[in-house]
């Protein structure tokens, strides 16, 4: 018996768990068919209630423990594969969201296929079992993850055309693409993934904290909704620096402040709406909170690590008092942001919308496209 038919029942159970996120028979079978497990035989699983890490071996020696991994390989949960100085850098993302987002795609058969973000190559397998991996090729910067991702493609049976390189350059060589899907997280749209985009194509991507869909609307431009909230894994390009520990965070928003100012509490603001439009108004930067004794959020702390620039916000009933330092005011750069978000009834992230132009202007819009929210600097600089 192979490991694949090892899993059948795992396979099966993972594929019913998902049910909801999955409408096509093309990736209902690809679930049901994929081995996850050999894509990430040893991977931990990020407790948020305790902030620890359990980790899990499907080759362990123990027989209990090798089938705890399994079990747990066939869970709806992100998987860590790799990390870097205790920061995760490497995933297999929970498969509810991967579900959604290949439905989103809508790819078709024929489409050709890019994705940034091989990583283990479980999402590539996923697409070849459905479109045929002649129409599929995968990049990623990692070259030890490329290697393993290979090899474990070609132990599954699929062999898409797979590459270690910059994602943010796309693979020009193959282009064009009908689609383009990044299971990375960025907070611009590369232009080269314009550029090779095939007409009447579309990019799927997690933007800040919101998975988008931009179709191709005219030479050099994209344009889509938001469908939800996400937070990937960030796209390491040639550029990439490694994202700061919440606790780094924490550690150095503790200081004391160039600029302190009290400004009224934005009322019902979640974290998750906080987090998406910190992540447009300055690219690459982070986000985490304290609770309070009650549950509730007692402080936001917004760090740019580029710049070095730092936000402390403590909140205290309808008060908030702003500690800013460095070149960046983000809490300025924020608060038109904040503004139309209340003025306009606390929309949620699937109201927004983005349009991208090759020359890296971004511009924010709510409910359609000709209602500007705020034009956004390529490179999140403000003007």
């Amino acid at each position: 018996m192979t490991a694949a038919d090892d899993t059948a029942a795992l396979r099966a159970g993972l594929t019913d768990q998902i049910r909801d996120m999955l409408v096509s028979p093309i990736w209902q079978a690809a679930f049901q068919h994929v081995p996850r497990h050999l894509f990430a035989p040893r991977f931990a699983i990020h407790d948020p209630d305790t902030n620890s890490f359990t980790h899990h071996d499907t080759a362990d020696i123990d027989p209990a423990r090798r089938a705890a991994a399994l079990a747990a390989a066939y869970t709806d949960d992100t998987l860590i594969t790799q990390f870097d100085a205790g920061v995760p850098v490497s995933s297999s993302t929970e498969p509810s969201l991967m579900a959604a987002m290949l439905e989103a795609l809508d790819a078709q058969p024929g489409h050709r296929v890019l994705e940034i973000g091989a990583g283990t190559g479980y999402n590539a397998a996923l697409v070849c079992h459905a479109l045929g991996e002649q129409h599929v090729s995968t990049i990623d910067v990692d070259g030890r993850c490329v290697d393993a991702a290979r090899t474990t493609l070609a132990a599954a049976g699929y062999r898409p055309t797979l590459v270690c390189g910059d994602g943010a350059a796309g693979l020009a060589d193959r282009a064009p693409f009908d689609r383009i899907i990044a299971t990375c997280g960025v907070d611009r749209v590369p232009t080269a993934w314009i550029d090779q985009l095939a007409e009447y194509g579309a990019i799927l991507v997690n933007v800040s904290k919101g998975i988008v869909l931009l179709h191709h609307t005219g030479p050099g431009t994209v344009c889509g909704r938001f469908h939800s909230s996400a937070g990937f894994m960030p796209l390491r390009s040639a550029d990439y620096t490694a994202r700061w520990s919440n606790q780094h965070v924490l550690e150095v928003t503790s200081g004391t402040a160039d600029h302190v100012h009290t400004t009224p509490a934005p009322p019902a603001l979640e974290f998750t709406t906080a987090a998406f439009l910190t992540s447009l108004v300055a690219d690459r930067s982070q986000l985490v909170f304290v609770d309070s004794d009650r549950g509730t959020v007692a402080s936001y702390r917004w760090a740019h690590p580029a710049t070095r620039s730092w936000v402390r916000v403590d909140l205290a009933g309808s008060d908030a008092t702003v500690h800013q330092s460095g070149p960046r005011q983000l809490w300025t750069e924020l608060a038109p942001h904040l503004d139309t978000w209340q003025h306009t009834g606390h929309p949620g992230i699937d109201r927004y919308g983005l349009t991208v132009q090759r020359d890296g202007t971004h511009t924010l819009w709510l409910d359609e496209p000709e209602r500007t929210v705020h034009v956004l600097p390529a490179g999140g600089v403000p003007e």
